[in-house]
């Protein structure tokens, strides 16, 4: 797959991909290659990503939290009010 490298001035890329501030008036490289046409993420059913995760840490983090619409505000508060009395 044949590719293209060239360095440049952030400032020429302004308005085609936001770039973080810390770029400002700083050279930066440019590596384009062509897009592929099939995706290369496979597309995985349910039952395929739970066997994937079975005893992983993510799956011991699952229900942790209860499946409500509270805001982590709210969360913090419960917390808080929890374990405001631990020395």
């Amino acid at each position: 797959m044949e590719a293209i490298r060239t360095i440049v001035d952030r400032d020429l890329l302004n308005n085609v991909i936001p770039l973080p501030e810390y770029f400002q008036s700083k050279k930066v490289e440019v590596i384009v290659f062509p897009a592929e046409e099939k995706s290369v993420i496979p597309s995985l059913t349910m039952t395929e990503i739970n066997e994937m995760m079975k005893g992983s840490v993510t799956e011991s983090l699952i229900g942790v939290l209860p499946n409500r619409s509270a805001s982590l505000d709210e969360y913090r508060a419960e917390r808080l009010k929890k374990y405001e009395t631990v020395d």
